[in-house]
């Protein structure tokens, strides 16, 4: 129990960590898409930006410091004018991270490195400009930038912009908490949801290890039993030797038990390995039932019992099987029927022609009811199990609760099907469907 807990435990982190990844991986490529998209709008922006002053200053337009101010504050700006070298006397709107003279002076620099000068008039007629350009501030700030320089008929006039790449503006922050925040939820409930599959999936196998315990345990208890009374007689025989005929039996008689037990846990293991086959052959299902009937009758006549036999008027359809494991399966079912039925009253094995969906030829249905005890329906689910009995008990020394699992596998190999029904007037009533030769 505690390595499938293990398991469990193990499977859940692998599982969780592997779609945990993934969950993660796919929010950044998200978030990443997110933040080039932001940017990508802020550079259009800035574009259009820098487009709107150039227009207004090419067409003479005026440009007072009302105008700049309220520009800065909505952008976010930084707007430098100088004409003919000389700055324009304007303080600006809104104090940036690092101060406003660094980042001019930086961005005149980076503008000396492409060539544009703001200290000369252009030499060509046209406007001398950079291209946009990215400007980081000690602060950890970021702008986009750029420098032109525009000929006047007095001479010219240069234009210095930077626009703030704040992230808190557009809610990109807000937006990496969210994802951070999805991320968290998204792993807990991954986390429970793979919980829960993991548990489901290994709900079979823990099942299957605790029959598989529980089968060891009764098998082990089946086999100390006549191992005990072998043991016993042996000392007996040493101890009082004038009932060694009578010890010798004992052990004869429980020699034959464990050989019976042995071949019925042989049967099930190779079973359950699906390594067992069995030899098919066309068989009448009339004289398989009037056989299994002879051999019993007797034995139902020693315990007062009546054994009846039904059998219809028309011939019963061809099957194809193992006749010997056939003889098996319902000789277990009387057994059994005798075994829990009381004396004076009946068993009746019987047989009947029965039409299926999904098969072109009439199967026969064979079945044996008693008049006994019965099965309570909560037992009924279990009595094909390994080892199981209804009463719970194991002091009935000729059954070791194997039967009925021996027989549902055989005829399950011969793709037939078994079950259980209350009889008429109280007993029990097992079935068998076997299909029709063909």
């Amino acid at each position: 129990m505690n390595e499938i807990k293990q398991l469990h435990r193990r499977l859940t982190a692998l599982y969780t960590v592997t779609t945990g990844l993934i969950l993660t991986a796919v929010i950044l490529g998200v978030l990443a898409v997110g933040t080039r998209e932001f940017q990508k709008k802020n550079l259009e922006n800035f574009q259009n930006t820098l487009l709107t002053i150039t227009s207004r200053l090419q067409s003479g337009g005026t440009i007072d410091c009302t105008w700049l101010a309220r520009m800065e504050s909505a952008g976010k700006l930084i707007i430098h004018i100088e004409d003919n070298g000389r700055p324009l006397l304007y303080r600006g709107a809104w104090t940036p991270p690092t101060a406003r003279e660094e980042l001019i002076a930086q961005a005149i620099k980076t503008a000396e490195e492409e060539k544009v000068r703001i200290d000369m008039r252009p030499v060509s007629s046209s406007l001398s400009r950079t291209s946009i350009f990215t400007l980081n501030g000690p602060n950890q700030d970021a702008y986009f930038g750029s420098v032109l320089v525009i000929p006047t008929a007095k001479g010219y006039q240069s234009l210095t912009l930077l626009a703030w790449q704040n992230p808190a503006d557009a809610g990109i922050y807000r937006q990496r908490f969210l994802f951070l925040f999805l991320d968290v939820v998204g792993i807990a409930a991954l986390y429970l949801v793979c919980r829960v599959l993991v548990g489901r999936s290994l709900k079979p196998i823990e099942e299957s290890r605790k029959k598989q315990n529980e089968f060891i345990a009764a098998a082990s208890h089946e086999l100390r039993s006549p191992l005990s009374v072998i043991r016993s007689s042996l000392s007996a025989v040493t101890a009082a030797p004038e009932k060694q005929d009578q010890f010798l039996a004992n052990i004869d008689r429980e020699c034959l038990r464990l050989s019976g037990l042995v071949s019925d846990l042989l049967l099930l293991a190779s079973a359950d390995a699906k390594t067992w086959t069995i030899r098919r052959e066309d068989l009448d299902a009339d004289t398989l039932l009037i056989g299994v009937y002879e051999r019993f009758e007797p034995l139902a006549r020693e315990r007062n019992i009546r054994l009846c036999l039904e059998l219809p008027e028309e011939p019963l359809p061809h099957i194809t099987g193992d006749g010997q494991r056939l003889e098996q399966v319902l000789s277990i079912l009387l057994d059994n029927a005798l075994t829990y039925t009381p004396a004076g009253k009946q068993v009746t094995l019987s047989a009947c022609r029965r039409e299926t969906r999904g098969h072109k030829k009439a199967g026969v249905a064979f079945a044996v009811s008693d008049q006994g005890c019965g099965i309570p329906d909560a037992d009924k689910k279990h009595v094909f199990d390994r080892f199981y009995r209804a009463d719970g008990s194991r002091t009935d020394r000729q059954h070791y609760g194997l039967g009925l699992s021996v027989a549902k596998e055989l005829v399950q190999l011969h793709g037939g099907t078994i079950g259980l029904e209350d009889a008429e007037g109280g007993g029990a009533r097992f079935w068998v469907y076997l299909p029709g030769r063909g």
